[in-house]
């Protein structure tokens, strides 16, 4: 039997190209949707709430932390779910939860009301990404899920810039419009809730239908044990664990404080709510288009780097891009683009690395353990690093979040090069 190909990735037995092209419209889609809302919180934070510029880092960890709180608990079920009733249903819920959310986020009268709709937007946070990745997975053969992840990544970054920065740019042109803060937020959320619906009904109609095929799920106990006995067997899985810690919270901190930074010293030179926002995009702007090409120049070594080197590197590109913030006084003047590039670049250089070496370092016998654990490492990452990042942004500055998640970069460059120097042998595929 033939399997399909998709560009240079080959397709796994009963995949066929349609199914293929839905997955890569979702990697364009999904996390641009995903990080809609993280460009537009500071602006509800702001125009719906009132909450002032002093408590909004908090604010951001609070909300990270019911983010993080939901997907580690909801990670058991959503895959439970899956693997009984298929990906394609899961997948479909979860952009019909962020939808609803979408719609009640400019509703929220207070923050304990919004906090209360980003539990069910981190369901739907949940089921969409974990999906998106499982895909990934399941949809190519083991030695093109490289190249599959890096064609996803690009596309990931065009979303991010096509689709969540368009809604971030929403609220001004509803205000241009004559809106009211309140109604252009509303009319903003609004728009995100179509695109969100819009999207499940195209996956619906292009993801493979069914259940796959049966395989192991196991308890979160059960997997924590087998994912850290196979971290034992393994320097390689053990600090791609760790790999996940920083470079799940790498997004994080990315999606939620550039904006927020920009749009703090928009706000601090005279501009209203709506105008600051549009204005403190520009960090997060430079930010995902370096994310969004820099995939190309990893494309070409991904799959032929042994892989605790391609981890290193890449975690040490991640590191020299955070740390550069710390040399950034003006976040929306011409001398801050470079550090915000750079910035992007090694954002999406972490995650490539760091899903590329779990993926090709779980053993057969244990993969379902290790990527899980793989996952719940990178939700603890996000859990830990949004509260501690919200903390120093208000009380160090802005650039500290950033500074602080290079040093942890960097940790896991040298931990990957010391495992790479015992395990030369290893080879990248």
């Amino acid at each position: 039997m033939s399997l399909a190909r998709l560009g240079p990735v080959t397709l796994e037995a009963g995949v066929s190209r349609t199914n293929g092209w839905a997955l890569l419209y979702a990697a364009f889609v999904t996390i641009g949707l995903v990080t809609g809302m993280a460009v537009l919180t500071p602006y509800l934070l702001t125009e719906t709430l009132g909450l002032d510029e002093g408590r909004q880092g908090r604010a951001l960890g609070t909300l990270t932390v019911v983010n993080e709180l939901v997907l580690i608990l909801a990670y058991g079920p959503l895959g439970a779910l899956s693997d009984r009733y298929g990906r394609r249903i899961v997948y479909v819920a979860g952009f019909l939860a962020m939808a609803t959310a979408y719609l009640l986020f400019p509703l929220a009268g207070s923050f304990e009301a919004f906090a209360a709709v980003r539990l069910l937007y981190a369901l739907g946070i949940g089921a969409a990404t974990g999906m998106y990745g499982t895909l990934l997975a399941d949809y190519a053969v083991e030695r093109d899920r490289g190249k599959l992840a890096a064609i996803g990544g690009i596309l990931n970054g065009l979303g991010v810039v096509l689709l969540a920065l368009a809604l971030g740019a929403l609220p001004a042109w509803f205000a241009g419009r004559g809106l009211a803060g309140a109604d252009a937020a509303l009319a903003t959320g609004a728009a995100g809730a179509l695109a969100c619906f819009v999207t499940a009904l195209l996956l619906w109609l292009g993801l493979k239908p069914g259940a796959p095929a049966a395989t192991e799920r196991l308890p979160l106990a059960a997997m924590l044990r087998r994912g850290l006995a196979a971290a034992r067997a393994s320097p390689e899985i053990a600090v791609g664990y760790a790999a996940a810690f920083v470079a799940r919270g790498d997004l994080a901190i990315v999606g939620i404080f550039t904006v927020a930074w920009g749009k703090q010293a928009a706000l601090a030179a005279g501009m209203a709510p709506a105008e600051a926002l549009e204005a403190g995009r520009l960090p997060f702007i430079i930010a995902q288009s370096a994310a969004l090409v820099w995939p190309l120049a990893l494309l070409a070594v991904i799959d032929r780097l042994p892989r605790a080197l391609m981890l290193a590197l890449a975690m040490a590109i991640g590191a020299a891009g955070y740390l550069g913030m710390g040399l950034v006084s003006d976040p929306l003047g011409a001398g801050a683009i470079p550090f915000f590039a750079a910035l992007g670049i090694g954002q999406i250089s972490a995650v490539l690395g760091a899903q590329t070496l779990i993926g090709k370092s779980a053993p057969t016998d244990a993969r379902g353990a290790v990527i899980g654990l793989f996952n719940f490492s990178g939700a603890v990452g996000i859990l830990v690093l949004g509260v501690v990042a919200g903390w120093a942004f208000d009380a160090v500055g802005p650039a500290a979040p950033f500074v602080l998640v290079g040093v942890l970069n960097g940790l896991v460059a040298l931990a990957a090069l010391a495992v790479h120097r015992r395990v030369p042998a290893r080879a990248a595929g």
